[in-house]
């Protein structure tokens, strides 16, 4: 009955703080919006310009090839620009204006017309940019390959080996915006440890825990209260952003429903996280300064952003176990591709969600005996 009252003031607490819920349910859309206009045609254009100081037809007909190279949408690949100067080319590369320089040389022709006659005689073709910049090594790969397979087509060489591709699941068809939503769900999730951390403390800083335990309220009965009130809004947090990625062009290839349940169980994680936050904090403020240190290793080492790889410590059952595996949100990402991207079911995903919930009670305990330990006793 305590944590049910606890519950509702909770609830009722976050719809009378319009700006701090509005902000907490809008965060996930936002973002995926934001990714939607970064990327109008669903996926990245390259951008390659091209100096062709080719004497023939070649070079012109080399770079046909490479406009026409799409994604499985029909949107272009690459950007193609033809460039008078090198100089002002570099330029661009280094304003990240552009990602590649491909530079065909005078002699591309007249070595194609001659290259069946004497494979000594050989021609090179120059790819200049950053290598620094994650767009350049696909940009580069994209423009030589389709240089490659022009070269092939007029010379009549014959390739000893073909290379086949099989795409899992529908990822062959997945844009690069469809790419980004299950981390953008993710996002929408983590923001919860500011909410509850920042909720719980407050109660502390207002003196308010002091006027509750006469109640004979258990920092179980006030956390757990707090925490339900906080994962129905995280709840309504992934639905919110997911109908929005749907009404900008997502298109989901698992079951929404089991991708909820995840959303869900990851929220219970992160408020677990929340608890552990706000037991180290005995002001609003200073939550929300300790809360930036889970929600940046939520951010950047779970996946959610940028794929890191694994680094493994050990393995049981043929299950391998890394470093990163005890930060929630991994086993969310890994576990919203495989429903989002691959079509996977709750079978396919049983691993991810026991990880979860173990997470969610090892970091639900840890908070709970914390904050009696550091609050409940001190008033």
């Amino acid at each position: 009955m305590r944590i049910l009252k606890i519950f509702l003031k909770s609830l009722k607490e976050q719809f009378r703080d319009i700006g701090t819920m509005s902000l907490s349910l809008l965060t996930g859309p936002i973002f995926v919006l934001l990714y939607w206009l970064w990327i109008p045609s669903g996926s990245t254009t390259f951008g390659v310009m091209v100096l062709n100081q080719d004497r023939g037809i070649a070079g012109e007909e080399a770079i046909a090839v490479m406009e026409t190279l799409a994604y499985a949408s029909g949107d272009p690949l690459l950007d193609v620009s033809l460039v008078a100067n090198q100089k002002a080319a570099e330029t661009l590369l280094q304003n990240r204006d552009a990602e590649v320089l491909l530079i065909i040389p005078e002699d591309f022709s007249e070595t194609l017309t001659e290259a069946s006659a004497s494979a000594e005689i050989t021609s090179t073709i120059t790819l200049v940019g950053d290598l620094t910049n994650p767009y350049y090594a696909v940009g580069a790969i994209m423009a030589s390959s389709a240089v490659d397979e022009y070269v092939q087509y007029v010379t009549g060489a014959i390739r000893p080996i073909t290379v086949e591709e099989i795409a899992l699941g529908a990822s062959g068809a997945r844009s690069e915006f469809d790419l980004y939503v299950p981390g953008m769900l993710i996002i929408s999730v983590v923001m919860l440890v500011f909410i509850v951390s920042m909720t719980i403390t407050y109660e502390v800083e207002a003196g308010t825990l002091r006027r509750l335990q006469l109640t004979r309220m258990t920092a179980f009965d006030l956390l757990t209260g707090i925490s339900l009130s906080t994962i129905l809004l995280g709840v309504v947090t992934v639905l919110l952003t997911f109908f929005v990625a749907v009404a900008l062009g997502f298109h989901s290839q698992g079951s929404i429903w089991v991708a909820i349940l995840v959303g869900a169980v990851t929220a219970i994680a992160i408020v677990g996280v929340g608890l552990i936050v706000a037991a180290f904090s005995k002001s609003v403020s200073q939550a929300f300064i300790i809360a930036n240190f889970p929600l940046l290793f939520f951010m950047f080492f779970s996946g959610a952003i940028y794929p890191l790889p694994r680094v493994r410590l050990f393995e049981i059952g043929g299950q391998i176990i890394s470093l990163y595996d005890v930060i929630p949100a991994t086993h969310s990402v890994v576990a919203l591709n495989k429903i989002l991207t691959l079509g996977s079911g709750v079978g396919d995903v049983l691993y991810e969600l026991i990880s979860l919930v173990v997470l969610s009670i090892l970091y639900f305990a840890i908070g709970i005996w914390l904050f009696h330990r550091r609050h409940m006793r001190a008033v």
